[in-house]
């Protein structure tokens, strides 16, 4: 807190008796005497209150003044119980040696003024204090709100609203998430009304599976009270998320090795079910299985749990092989709506993976018994959605009937060795000529061969398309009026990383 914001403190009524030049001085604790020269006691930094016993006349103002000054201290709260006010020469004094010194009225005891500036210098151990005797988030979010005058919100940069003390707008909701992801924290978000966002460090990565926190208010407003405020929400909510991440681990430890076992073949559906009761998961219930991979294991798992979380689904994530898997538990209705879920939770968490690529498989819906061919499913829906383009896909136990799944099952070295063989040739040339081949290829493919519709998608001639059609052939000595070449190249396209 500043000296500004107790002068400001209509309950002190604290009475400015020089000018407010210094009033931004920081003060970091508070000091009652009434020695003439209390320097082996200070720090610096303390507003010193005294009862001016020890005046006796100039000469002892200009002394008392001094040994002040050489402390470092932040200012001076002079009583009046004894001489009725502050003298003239200890104003003097506190104006030339630049100390800023204030009345305290008779009616204010140093005890109540000490503890108003201990309480608003160090409201931290209130809110630790509940989180440490059990306090959820709701209620820490109403102790910080209540604190600050302004509604609370945590996030997390996957969607979903972790706590609130109010509902929040989906506009906000959205904005806020995108805000978070352009920069450092804390800054104010303005758009409509302004709200300021505060990290919260848990050291959790990537930026997608993390937590912050959403204040309405604008941070240039807010005084060194509501900033301590905030940084001690941040805190609590970081031990919070320590305790859930906990639990989600506890819970993944009671099916993972499960798993493993399932899938080589050493454990039963039986067993597997009994591990999902021990988790939580009612193993009578229907349940779709999710594969996920970012580029790590453990952030993989970080990441996945929070997405789960944000299905608002019951579910368990572990990690297994290079990625991690999550199983969610629920009604049928339920468990058909979870890819629109999922596709729309990656979106919202996009912008957070930086570098990383998501690549997701989700099964179809099973019994707990049939769960192996579940788990099969999602790795390879997982495999068929890393074969895509984007930075965040995600692909679906449907889609593995198209020709896709028969690509992405394929060895990596197949691949890149069918892919050149058809394409080394128009790619080398495109590089040297500076030519489109590729990318006309394809979209003649694409729109299914269609000379009119193709040219008019690229913006040229269709005798400029014959030309370049004309010249893929003569580099590949192949037919392309021919059905099997046409689909050889699809496929070829549909591998390469290059074109």
């Amino acid at each position: 807190m500043r000296l500004r914001d107790l002068l400001a403190d209509d309950e002190l009524g604290l009475v400015l008796l020089n000018d407010a030049d210094a009033l931004e001085r920081p003060v970091r604790g508070v000091y009652i005497t009434d020695l003439i020269d209390p320097r082996r006691y200070l720090t610096g930094g303390e507003l010193v209150l005294s009862g001016l016993v020890w005046h006796g006349g100039p000469e002892d103002s200009e002394q008392f003044v001094r040994a002040l000054v050489d402390a470092g201290v932040a200012g001076l709260a002079a009583g009046t119980a004894r001489l009725g006010h502050a003298p003239p020469d200890l104003v003097t004094a506190c104006r030339e040696h630049g100390l800023p010194a204030f009345e305290v009225p008779i009616t204010v005891s140093f005890n109540a003024l000490a503890e108003r500036i201990q309480w608003r210098a160090a409201p931290r151990r209130e809110l630790i204090s509940a989180v440490a005797a059990g306090a959820d988030l709701d209620r820490v979010l109403r102790m910080a709100a209540d604190d600050l005058g302004a509604e609370c919100w945590v996030l997390s940069a996957t969607g979903w609203v972790v706590g609130g003390t109010a509902d929040l707008p989906e506009q906000t909701r959205r904005g806020a998430l995108a805000e978070f992801t352009r920069g450092r924290l804390p800054r104010t978000w303005r758009a409509g009304e302004p709200h300021v966002l505060w990290p919260v460090e848990t050291g959790a990565e990537p930026t997608a599976a993390q937590w912050f926190a959403l204040v309405s208010g604008d941070l240039v407003e807010w005084d060194e009270h509501r900033q301590a405020v905030a940084t001690d929400l941040g805190t609590v909510v970081a031990l919070v998320r320590a305790r859930v991440d906990e639990a989600r681990r506890i819970a993944g430890r009671s099916v993972e090795a499960a798993l493993r076992r399932l899938l080589e073949g050493s454990s039963s559906p039986t067993e597997v079910a009994a591990r999902l009761e021990t988790a939580g998961l009612p193993a009578d219930e229907p349940l779709r299985a999710v594969a996920m991979g970012v580029g790590d294991p453990a952030e993989s798992t970080t990441l996945l749990r929070e997405i789960a979380a944000a299905t608002g689904m019951a579910s368990v994530t572990a990690p297994l092989g290079d990625g991690a898997v999550a199983l969610f538990v629920d009604d049928p209705e339920h468990l058909a709506d979870l890819e629109h879920q999922l596709r729309r939770i990656v979106v919202d968490a996009e912008a957070g993976l930086g570098e990383r690529r998501l690549a997701m498989g989700i099964s179809d819906i099973t019994a707990a018994t049939a769960l192996r061919g579940a788990l099969d499913e999602a790795a390879y829906a997982r495999r068929l959605a890393e074969q895509r383009r984007g930075r965040a896909e995600v692909a679906v136990a449907v889609e593995l009937a198209s020709h896709e799944v028969l690509l992405a099952s394929a060895p990596d070295e197949l691949r890149r060795s069918y892919r050149d063989r058809l394409l080394s040739a128009v790619i080398d040339y495109d590089a040297a000529h500076g030519s489109e081949l590729v990318r006309t290829l394809r979209v003649f493919l694409d729109n299914n061969g269609s000379w009119s519709r193709c040219a008019q998608l690229l913006h040229v001639h269709v005798n400029t398309l014959r030309y370049r059609v004309q010249r893929v052939e003569e580099l590949t000595g192949r037919d392309l009026s021919d059905f099997g070449t046409r689909v050889d190249f699809y496929l070829a396209l549909r591998l390469s990383t290059d074109a």
